[in-house]
């Protein structure tokens, strides 16, 4: 019952992630930058976070069901 619950804080963590200045600033001076590269890493970022949540309640789901 732990791991669904794991998942689901972890998909939320990266979801925020790049949402914190030091993200940015760090992602910014990788990608020199290049606004376009930042927010493409922020969109992969934000799908990562959301298909760990999904995995999560599918988890739960059948750990209930």
């Amino acid at each position: 019952m732990n791991f669904p619950l794991f998942l689901l804080l972890i998909g939320v963590i990266v979801m925020i992630q790049p949402r914190t200045k030091r993200w940015k600033s760090r992602m910014t001076a990788h990608f020199k930058g290049d606004e376009k590269r930042v927010k493409q890493r922020a969109n992969t970022f934000y799908l990562l976070g959301f298909a760990f949540i999904m995995a999560g309640f599918a988890y739960l789901y059948q750990a209930v069901g």
